[in-house]
C-alpha cells in the first residue's frame, strides 16, 4: 500500500530528498524572494545564536529535528543545525519541560500540559488548573500528539495542481470585492474563540454581503434550542454532578461523550466511589439504544430505542409533577395536563420503572437532575429543564450564555448554504477545517454541488475528500503547532501557543481570515497578542500575557450563570411537539448516529493509536459494525460478522454485524467516521461510512429502516476480547450496597498471604518501600485514555487488523469488559488489567535466561536484551498481560516509521522484534523521581511518581504509590473491606489490588 496518495503535482517533488526537499517550499517554487524569506525562518543562515531568546531557540531546535526527521530515515539532511553558543538557562538536555496549551474539539477547548523534549512535543498530560481537564485527559488529548508526527499530513500549498506559495494565495485574495462580499461565503468548525470573533467581525467590515456557516457533524443544536423553548434564550446547560444524589440520564453519555465529560466524570467520581459500607453514593438512571460507558455505570437502565425517550422523559415529568405533586414556579397547572396523555405511550412494562423512577427524584429533591443527550429533541431539552426547576435542581443544573461565537446577522446554517450553491449564488467558498464533503448529510448533496462553484478554498491537515474537490488547497497547522484561543465549556477562555515550529509551513484559520479582512502581513501570534493587548490593555499586560500563556488560562472568564425563568408558553410548545410527534410502529427498525470512541466524526482515522483502541464497550478495532441485540439479529437472522444490507429512504449500506449485549431492540447504532477516501492512506478502506444514510431532517436517528442480509458475505472483525463472562471465576467483583454492608468482608476469601515454597520477597517487619498500585472498580468508566496514555508514554508500537485478529495487539494495559446476567440487560464492569508485579511471580522462575526479574523495590522487570523469545513467561502468566514482538513492527508498519519516531519518548527503549514487554509501573518516572530525591538528599515524597496511566484518569479510579507512604489513597484504600487480589488462589500476591464495585440499587426495582 503506497504512504499516501499521489497529489497531481507531486511529479514537481521526484528526485527531491533532504534540504530539496524539505527546507522550504520556496526552493521547488524557484521563487528568490521566498527562498529569502526561509533562509530568515529557518535555523542555519547567518545570524548570532548566542542572541537568541528562550522561545526562538526552541522554535528552531524543534524544525530542525522534525524536518530531519520527515525528510526520512535513509539520509541524514543536509542542513546545519543551530549549536548551543549559549544554553538557554531553563534548558537542560534530558530534563523535561512542559507548556500549558489547549486543544479544541468541536468548539470546547481542553486544557494541557505537553511534555517537551529539547523542542520535541512527545506526551499530552492534562492542566490540573484547567476546568475542563482538572489533569486528567480523554483519549484524544492523548493522541493528539501522534497527529501532530502524521507522516501522511499534507506538505505544501496549491492551486489546482500545481504547488502554490502562500504570498500567492495573498495576492489573490487580499483585495477588495467589487460585490461587497455577495457571493463569498465561509464554511467552519464551531469555536468559541475571542480572536476568531474579532477577526468575522473584520471580515464582514470589508465584505457585508458575506455569510459564515458553522458545522460539526457530531454536534447537534438541540440542547440550545430546547433552552429556549424552556426559557426563551438559547442558553447553555451547567453541571455539576457533585452536587446529584439522584441522576437521570436520558440518551446522555455524559461521562464520555458529550462536551466537559471528563470534568464530569471527576465529579460523577467524587460521589460514586464509596470509602466504606456505611458510606452514601450516588444512584444513576440511564435510557439509552446502546450500551454506553455511562449506560455501564448504572445503577439501572432501560435500553430502548431513542424514538422511545421522548415518552418516557413525559412519563416521568408526569409522574413528578401530577403524580408526585413537585411544581415548578411560573408554569400553571392547566399547562401540564398535557403531560398525562404522553405517559400513556411508555410500555407497560416500562411503567414501573418511571414510578420508582419518578419517586427516587423526589425524595432527592434539590440533589436529584435530569440530563438529556445532544440528539434528543428540543422539546426533550425542555421537558428536563421543567423537571430540574420543579426539583430545585439549581445546584447541579443551570444555564450560562452560549459559549460558542456566532457570526450574528451573517451566519446560516449548512442547508442554506448547499441551496445557496444550487442556486448559483456562491462564487467563493473558504472552508477551513472541516471536511464537509465527507461530513455533510447525504440529502444535501453537498460533495457533488462543490464543484459548481467557481472558487473552492480549503484549509486542512489532510488531502481529505473535500481537498480532492477544492481548487486551493492550503496545509493547515496541528493544534500543537498554533496560537490562537478558545473557551471551555463552562467559557473559561483558554490560550494556545505552539510546541513546535509548523512542521509543513501550516497556517491557521485565523492567518486565512486575516488575509480577507486585509490584514495579510501579520503573523499568527501577533494577531493573537494584539486582540488581547486591545481587549485587556493596561501597564501590566506584559506580565498578564506571560502568566496567561504560562498557566493556559485566563482567570475569572467563566460564563456567570443566567437568570432563568420558565416559560409557560414555551413548556406548552414543547408538549405540543411532544404530543404530535407520531410514535414509530413497535416493528419499526430505527437507525442511531452516534460519533465513535475512536475516530469521533472521522478526523482523526487517520491516527493508528486510536484505530486500534479498543471500542470501551464492543472492544472492536480498526472498523465499525452494525451494533444489534441479541434478539434483534435472531429476528432477521443475522450473526456476528455477517455482511448486511442497510436501506433508509432510499440509500443503501453495507455493513457488517456486531451483536451486542445491553442494546435496544429494533435499533441498529452506526458509529460515524469510518469509510474514508481522502489521501490518509491508513484511514482509506477502514471501516464503512455511515455518513451516507444521514439526513438533515433526522441527522441522529430515524426510523423506516430495513437490514438484509448478504448471503455468503462475511467480514471479520477484529475484536480484542471475545469473552465476555466470568465463568465463576472471582476476577471482577462487584456487589449491590445493601449486600456490602450486611457482608462487608464478602472479599475476605480473595486476600492475605497463601502458602507457597517459594523465599519472601522482604523480611517480615522491613519497611515497605515497595510500589504498588490499587484501582477501584466502582469508578472505572472503561473510557480508555488510560491505555493510550501508556501507549504515548513506553513506546508501544502499533500492529495492525491481521496481528490484533491473531490475539498480538501490544497494549500493556487494557480494559476488560466482562457483563452478568441476562445478555439482553446484563450487568457490567470495566477492569484495567496490567502486570500485577507480583511477589512470587510465575513468570519468573520460568525464563531460562533470567530476563525477567525482580526489582529490589517490588518491580517485575524485563531485560530487553536478555530475552530469547522462549515466551515461557507469558505461558506462566495466569493474567495473560504479557506481549512479544512477533515482527519488527516498525519495519513491518510504515505508520510505525518515519515522522512518528520523533513522538518517541527517549527515556524508553523501543522493543525489538523476538522481546517480550510488558507494564513497567513506568519504571522510568520512578528511576527520574529517585535520581531527583538523592540530589537533593532526600526521600521521595508521597504522590512524587504518578504513572501514565494513572495521570490520565478522569476518575482517579488508577492510584499508585509506595507501600511506605501511609497517607497516600493508594495504601487507604487497600484497607478497604471491599479490596481483593485477581486470582487470589494461584498465590502470586500481586502488587495490585482492585476495590470491587459496589451498585446502588433502588430497593423498589431490585427483582426478588
Amino acid at each position: 500500500m503506497a504512504d499516501r496518495r499521489q497529489i497531481p503535482w507531486s511529479s514537481a517533488l521526484d528526485g527531491k530528498t533532504g534540504k530539496a526537499y524539505w527546507r522550504s517550499l520556496a526552493e521547488l517554487l524557484e521563487t528568490p524572494e521566498l527562498r529569502e524569506a526561509a533562509a530568515q525562518a529557518l535555523p542555519g543562515g547567518d545570524g548570532d545564536a548566542g542572541a537568541m531568546s528562550r522561545r526562538s531557540w526552541l522554535k528552531l531546535l524543534g524544525a530542525s529535528m522534525a524536518l530531519a526527521g520527515a525528510s526520512g530515515c535513509n539520509t541524514r539532511p543536509a542542513d546545519k543545525i543551530v549549536p548551543y553558543v549559549t544554553t538557554p538557562p531553563e534548558v537542560t538536555p534530558g530534563i523535561l519541560r512542559y507548556y500549558a496549551t489547549s486543544l479544541e474539539l468541536d468548539g470546547f477547548a481542553t486544557g494541557v500540559l505537553v511534555e517537551n523534549h529539547e523542542g520535541r512535543p512527545t506526551k499530552v498530560e492534562g492542566n490540573p488548573e484547567h476546568p475542563a481537564s482538572l489533569g486528567a485527559t480523554g483519549v484524544y488529548e492523548q493522541a493528539s500528539v501522534l497527529g501532530l508526527y502524521d507522516r501522511h499530513r499534507a506538505r505544501a500549498a496549491r492551486r489546482g495542481a500545481a504547488p502554490a506559495a502562500w504570498e500567492t494565495f495573498v495576492e489573490q485574495f487580499g483585495g477588495a470585492r467589487d460585490d461587497r462580499g455577495a457571493g463569498l461565503r465561509f464554511l467552519l468548525r464551531p469555536t468559541g474563540s475571542p480572536l476568531t470573533l474579532d477577526l468575522i467581525g473584520r471580515v464582514l467590515e470589508r465584505h457585508p454581503a458575506a455569510r459564515f456557516t458553522f458545522h460539526a457533524p457530531a454536534r447537534s443544536p438541540h440542547p440550545a434550542r430546547g433552552a429556549e423553548l424552556a426559557f426563551g434564550a438559547p442558553l447553555q446547560v451547567q453541571h455539576d454532578f457533585r452536587a446529584a444524589d439522584v441522576i437521570l440520564a436520558l440518551d446522555a453519555d455524559f461521562l464520555a461523550s458529550m462536551p466537559f465529560s471528563v470534568r464530569y466524570s471527576r465529579q460523577f467520581a467524587e460521589r460514586r466511589r464509596i470509602g466504606s459500607p456505611t458510606g452514601a453514593m450516588n444512584r444513576l438512571y440511564v435510557v439509552e439504544p446502546g450500551l454506553s460507558p455511562t449506560g455501564s455505570m448504572a445503577d439501572h437502565r432501560l435500553r430502548r430505542r431513542p424514538s422511545e425517550v421522548p415518552a418516557i422523559a413525559a412519563a416521568v415529568a408526569a409522574e413528578l409533577l401530577l403524580a408526585g405533586g413537585a411544581r415548578p414556579g411560573g408554569v400553571p397547572a392547566g399547562a401540564l395536563g398535557a403531560l398525562a396523555p404522553l405517559r400513556e405511550r411508555v410500555r407497560a412494562e416500562d411503567r414501573p420503572f418511571v414510578k420508582a423512577l419518578a419517586r427516587d427524584l423526589a425524595r432527592g429533591g434539590g440533589a436529584s437532575v435530569v440530563v438529556v443527550g445532544e440528539r434528543q429533541p428540543p422539546a426533550v431539552h425542555a421537558i428536563a429543564h421543567l423537571m430540574n426547576t420543579a426539583l430545585q435542581s439549581d445546584r447541579a443544573a443551570w444555564a450560562t450564555a452560549g459559549t460558542l461565537i456566532s457570526a450574528g446577522g451573517a451566519e446560516q446554517d449548512l442547508a442554506a448554504l448547499a441551496d445557496e450553491i444550487r442556486r448559483g449564488g456562491v462564487d467563493t467558498l473558504v472552508i477551513l477545517e472541516n471536511n464537509v464533503a465527507y461530513t455533510a448529510p447525504a440529502d444535501l448533496e453537498l460533495a457533488a454541488r462543490l464543484r459548481a462553484v467557481r472558487t473552492r478554498v480549503y484549509l486542512g491537515l489532510h488531502e481529505d475528500e473535500t481537498a480532492a474537490l477544492c481548487d486551493w488547497f492550503v496545509p493547515a497547522a496541528h493544534d500543537l503547532e498554533a496560537w490562537g484561543d478558545a473557551r471551555a465549556y463552562d467559557g473559561t477562555i483558554s490560550l494556545i501557543q505552539p510546541l513546535i515550529e509548523p512542521l509543513f509551513q501550516g497556517r491557521t484559520a485565523s492567518e486565512v481570515l486575516t488575509v480577507f479582512a486585509g490584514e495579510p502581513r501579520r503573523a499568527a501570534r501577533d494577531l493573537l497578542r494584539d486582540a488581547w493587548r486591545a481587549r485587556r490593555g493596561g501597564a501590566d499586560f506584559e506580565a498578564f500575557w506571560e502568566e496567561a500563556l504560562r498557566r493556559g488560562l485566563v482567570d475569572g472568564t467563566a460564563a456567570p450563570r443566567a437568570m432563568t425563568a420558565l416559560r409557560p408558553d414555551g413548556i406548552a410548545a414543547a408538549l405540543a411537539q411532544l404530543a404530535a410527534a407520531a410514535p414509530a410502529p413497535a416493528d419499526a427498525i430505527e437507525i442511531a448516529f452516534s460519533a465513535d470512541a475512536s475516530v469521533y466524526d472521522g478526523r482523526f482515522a487517520n491516527n493508528p493509536w486510536l484505530l486500534e483502541l479498543p471500542d470501551p464497550m464492543t472492544k472492536l478495532t480498526w472498523d465499525n459494525a452494525a451494533l444489534l441485540s441479541p434478539e434483534t439479529a435472531k429476528a432477521l437472522g443475522v450473526e456476528s460478522e455477517d455482511m448486511v444490507d442497510v436501506e433508509l429512504r432510499g440509500r443503501t449500506l453495507s455493513i457488517p454485524v456486531l451483536v451486542a449485549p445491553g442494546h435496544a431492540d429494533g435499533t441498529v447504532s452506526l458509529n460515524l467516521g469510518y469509510g474514508r477516501s481522502g489521501a490518509e492512506s491508513l484511514a482509506a478502506g477502514v471501516g464503512f461510512n455511515a455518513y451516507r444514510l444521514r439526513t438533515s431532517d433526522a441527522p441522529f436517528f430515524a426510523a423506516g429502516a430495513s437490514v438484509r442480509r448478504r448471503p455468503g458475505q462475511k467480514h471479520r472483525l477484529a475484536l480484542t476480547q471475545t469473552h465476555w463472562s466470568l465463568h465463576g471465576r472471582p476476577i471482577a467483583l462487584s456487589v449491590p450496597l445493601a449486600v456490602y454492608r450486611e457482608h462487608p468482608d464478602f472479599t475476605e476469601a480473595l486476600k492475605g498471604p497463601q502458602p507457597s515454597l517459594l523465599p519472601q520477597v522482604h523480611a517480615p517487619g522491613e519497611p515497605l518501600g515497595q510500589w504498588a498500585m490499587t484501582i477501584d472498580l466502582t469508578i472505572c468508566t472503561g473510557c480508555s485514555a488510560c491505555v493510550v496514555a501508556c501507549q504515548a508514554e513506553n513506546n508501544i508500537l502499533v500492529v495492525g487488523k491481521d496481528e490484533v485478529l491473531k490475539s498480538r495487539e501490544m497494549h500493556w494495559l487494557r480494559i476488560d469488559t466482562y457483563y452478568s446476567g441476562d445478555p439482553r440487560d446484563p450487568g457490567v464492569v470495566h477492569q484495567p488489567m496490567l502486570c500485577q508485579h507480583c511477589e512470587k511471580a510465575p513468570c519468573e522462575y520460568v525464563c531460562p535466561v533470567n530476563a525477567t526479574t525482580h526489582s529490589p523495590d517490588g518491580l517485575n522487570e524485563m531485560t530487553y536484551n536478555r530475552c530469547v523469545g522462549t515466551r515461557f513467561c507469558s505461558n506462566n502468566c495466569p493474567y495473560k498481560v504479557r506481549r512479544f514482538n512477533w515482527f519488527d513492527y516498525t519495519e513491518l508498519h510504515a505508520f510505525n516509521d518515519g515522522l512518528v519516531r520523533l513522538q518517541r519518548n527517549p527515556d524508553v527503549t523501543v522493543r525489538e522484534r523476538g522481546v517480550m514487554e510488558k507494564c513497567t509501573y513506568c519504571v522510568q518516572r520512578i528511576r527520574r523521581a529517585e535520581i531527583a530525591a538523592r540530589v537533593e538528599g532526600r526521600e521521595i515524597r508521597p504522590g512524587e511518581v504518578v504513572t501514565a496511566c494513572q495521570q490520565a484518569c478522569p476518575t482517579r479510579a488508577i492510584q499508585f504509590g509506595s507501600l511506605s507512604h501511609g497517607e497516600t489513597e493508594m495504601v487507604a484504600w487497600r484497607g478497604e473491606p471491599r479490596s481483593f487480589e485477581v486470582l487470589h488462589d494461584q498465590g502470586t500476591r500481586p502488587r495490585n489490588v482492585y476495590l470491587a464495585r459496589i451498585n446502588n440499587e433502588n430497593p423498589e426495582l431490585v427483582k426478588p
